[in-house]
C-alpha cells in the first residue's frame, strides 16, 4: 500500500486553521482602517440647524472650522495651503473623493466661502455641508 492510498482513505486527525487565521487577520485590518473614518469628529463645532438634513453612509474626508476659524482636516490642524495640497493629493489619488465641511455656526460667512473656494481649487467636486437636524 502506498502512502497516497493511506492518506486518502485515512481518518482526518487535524483541522487546517491557516485559512481561518488569514481571513480573521484581513477582517481585523479592514475594521481597524474603517474605524478611523467612521469615528465622530473630536473637534468641537457648533453646527447650524437645518429643517432637512441627509445622513451619508459614504466615507468622506471631514474638514472642520472651529469657532476661532482654525481649519482641521480629519482632526489635524492645517493652514489654507496645507489644506489645498492635501486635498489636491487626495483628489489625484481618488478623483471621486467626498468632502464634508463642518463649520461653526458663529463663523463669518466669508471664512466658510474661502475654505469652500480652497476645496474647489484642489479639484474636489463632491462637497457637502454638515448641519444638525432641526427639531
Amino acid at each position: 500500500m502506498s502512502s497516497e492510498e493511506s492518506e486518502a482513505g485515512g481518518i482526518v486527525t487535524g483541522i487546517n486553521v491557516t485559512p481561518l487565521v488569514d481571513i480573521m487577520l484581513v477582517l481585523l485590518v479592514i475594521f481597524m482602517v474603517t474605524a478611523h473614518f467612521v469615528s465622530e469628529s473630536a473637534i468641537k463645532v457648533n453646527l447650524p440647524a437645518a429643517a432637512t438634513t441627509e445622513t451619508s453612509t459614504k466615507v468622506a474626508l471631514t474638514i472642520s472650522l472651529d469657532s476661532r476659524g482654525k481649519i482641521w482636516l480629519m482632526e489635524t490642524e492645517v493652514d489654507m495651503n496645507g489644506l489645498i495640497s492635501n486635498l489636491d493629493r487626495e483628489a489625484k489619488i481618488n478623483p471621486g473623493v467626498r468632502v464634508t465641511l463642518a463649520a461653526d455656526g458663529d463663523l463669518e460667512y466669508e471664512r466658510v466661502i474661502s475654505v469652500l473656494d480652497a476645496i474647489k481649487q484642489a479639484g474636489v467636486v463632491r462637497v457637502s455641508l454638515a448641519a444638525e437636524k432641526d427639531d
